[in-house]
């Protein structure tokens, strides 16, 4: 028998994560929630943590469900703390990560009457969750009936759809009493999840179409790896029409997939022949696309794309052409479309694997020469990973850079690219590294990594985890795309140059640190950092200069092309 809080909604939530094994609880400090805090610490099948930033728990948690791929837990208190959830919470949204937001509220009848830490909570984050449940004070039987169904609804649904919910719960004082309780099965109902196959007459119709086209691209990028895809995609690397097109976060390998799809489409973008890459059968599976230039590239001929099938059960029209949206699993689809396998045909995807191929040595070329610079630094640290390591990628240039490097087979890649943002990326890290037994390892910029220093501070788990950050004076992302480099404020106020190093930063959270200016500097201080003995996370700080690093990189391309 367990003493949880004696409040009626604590005690139906607490009593239905616990009967369905969700155990990661991460927990900010405050009062209003403090019967949370107190009730999941009160029970041995919670795994709670601590941690002070909101904004940080929340991509913890992330993280930690990203790894399990199974809910985790977030509490905080009332007021403002709610707020700094959203951008973990709108992240995993667009990753399809399931998050359980747990926030504190004042009695309805005190927001807005000058109470501290009070504000209007109810419908706060409907645009940033899948769903927001609004529980009510117990009373009487109808009160706890409806509290239940509402956990119950939300938990499912967090589940069925691996996206975030919030749980928004308004708690009168007193607030910390407590009472025993029976932590055995509640009533509860589950969603019934349909096994979805293609009706004959839709498979019908996507044989004509799978049959006729000439050309077929497989796109598969974030969130794209589900069980079986590798296999299901293997069986079309014979047909000479296919060409299949893989982001490294994508986490599918095949030496016959083009997973370098910038430096590949860089021979032939702008040319007059680049329509040639054009397919009239586009399949994409997976989420947002990192490729700026195959963005650009297949809306600029959309008008080509005769055919676009992606599977997912929301409209995704990256590239303005969709003609069909499976809602079923691709595995299945391509099992039965497994039979009409052509080896005739243009060879459109057997140009696509020349390109790969032919471009593969130029990088190759380019990089014996390559002088000291953030291209010359990604091609040793990812030379250098520990085989079974999981990448946590930072975003913008980090992410670019990594995708130009022909992907690892026992590497797994992950990174915020559901919405983008830099914050968090460490935080993300941080909980990636708790929810795995490999070693974690984030590549980060020097500005992202400032943004999210607070991660540091986490300081349980996180033995596995290494981290490098590329240090290259700013936001150096934008001194590689067109634009900003044009005018005089770029500087200052879009690049936000800062060369200070983040030595400080490090050594206040008591973490190891590393630095490294040139190639020498790197080669040592990446097997410092990877060494088999090293317990505890450390940071290696690599120094790039800020104004060359994109100048090669435009080289780089141009001897692509």
């Amino acid at each position: 028998m367990n003493e949880i809080s004696d409040i009626g909604a604590v005690r139906t939530l607490v009593r239905q994560l616990h009967q369905r094994g969700i155990s990661d609880i991460v927990l900010s400090p405050g009062s209003r929630n403090a019967p949370f805090i107190l009730s999941f610490n009160a029970v041995d099948s919670f795994h709670c943590q601590s941690i002070l930033d909101e904004r940080t728990a929340g991509f913890v948690a992330l993280g930690i469900a990203q790894q399990k791929g199974r809910p985790a837990v977030l509490s905080c208190t009332s007021g403002s703390a709610v707020l700094n959830y959203a951008p973990a919470l709108v992240e995993a949204y667009y990753q399809k990560v399931p998050l359980i937001a747990i926030t504190a509220d004042r009695p309805a009848a005190w927001i807005d009457q000058g109470e501290g830490q009070s504000i209007r909570q109810v419908g706060l984050l409907d645009k940033v969750v899948v769903s927001a449940f609004d529980l009510v004070e117990e009373q009487n039987e109808t009160d706890r009936w409806y509290n239940h169904r509402l956990v119950n609804e939300a938990l499912e649904t967090a589940m069925k759809t691996s996206r975030p919910v919030q749980i928004n719960v308004p708690l009168s004082e007193p607030l910390y009493g407590m009472a025993p309780t029976n932590m055995e099965d509640v009533p509860s109902f589950a969603f019934t999840n349909l096994k979805r196959s293609i009706q004959e007459e839709d498979l019908g119709r996507m044989t004509v179409e799978w049959e006729g086209a000439k050309r077929i691209a497989i796109l598969a990028t974030d969130g794209a790896g589900v069980e079986g895809l590798q296999e299901g995609l293997t069986r079309f690397h014979d047909d000479s029409r296919i060409a299949i097109i893989t982001e490294t976060n994508a986490n599918l390998y095949h030496l016959g997939y083009i997973s370098c799809i910038d430096r590949t489409i860089e021979c032939f973008i702008g040319s007059e022949w680049e329509e040639e890459y054009i397919p009239d059968l586009l399949i994409t599976i997976g989420g947002n696309v990192i490729s700026k230039k195959l963005k650009a590239l297949f809306r600029r001929h959309k008008e080509k794309l005769t055919h676009h099938w992606h599977f997912g059960t929301e409209v995704m029209d990256t590239f303005q052409s969709l003609t069909r949206l499976i809602d079923a699993g691709p595995r299945a689809v391509f099992g039965q479309l497994e039979p009409m396998v052509s080896v005739a045909g243009e060879g459109f995807g057997t140009r696509w694997k020349a390109r790969f191929f032919e471009v593969e040595q130029k990088h190759a070329a380019f990089l014996e020469t390559c002088p000291y610079s953030d291209l010359k630094v990604f091609e040793h640290l990812l030379d250098t990973l520990p085989e079974g390591s999981v990448l946590q990628m930072g975003n913008s240039s980090v992410v670019r850079y990594v995708q130009l490097f022909n992907q690892i087979r026992n590497i797994r890649y992950f990174g915020n690219r559901g919405v983008s943002g830099i914050e968090g990326c460490t935080s993300t890290a941080v909980g990636a590294a708790q929810a795995s037994d490999a070693l974690t390892v984030l590549v980060s910029g020097d500005q992202a990594f400032r943004y999210d220093s607070n991660a540091l501070a986490v300081k349980e788990g996180i033995e596995k985890m290494r981290i490098i950050v590329i240090n290259n004076g700013g936001g150096n992302i934008f001194r590689i795309i067109d634009g900003p480099s044009r005018h005089e404020a770029s500087e200052a106020f879009i690049e936000k140059k800062d060369e200070a190093s983040i030595a400080k930063l490090v050594g206040y959270h008591g973490v190891d640190y590393l630095s490294a200016s040139n190639l020498a500097e790197l080669d040592q201080a990446l097997g410092d950092l990877f060494a088999v003995e090293r317990n505890g996370v450390a940071v290696l700080e690599v120094f790039t200069p800020r104004i060359e690093s994109p100048e090669i990189l435009k080289s780089y391309f141009k001897a692509l092309r």
